[in-house]
């Protein structure tokens, strides 16, 4: 992990709260469920992919290495 990997991390982990927090949840009885298929929906998904990238390059690298 490198400064530079975890802010990137850090980064993305954000970019994915402000996503993920429009992302519609529609609730009937006592259930709730994403309202799919829709843009915010598949857009939480894409940045799910690159924080989960983001975070294995973190894991990756050392100290001292890019």
């Amino acid at each position: 992990m490198t400064p530079e990997t975890l802010k990137l991390a850090i980064r993305e982990a954000q970019r994915f709260i402000a996503i993920a927090e429009n992302v519609p949840i529609e609730t009937i009885g006592k259930y709730s469920y994403i309202k799919n298929p829709c843009k915010e929906a598949a857009a939480c998904k894409r940045v799910s992919m690159d924080l989960t990238r983001s975070l294995a390059n973190m894991r990756k690298t050392r100290w001292g290495q890019k």
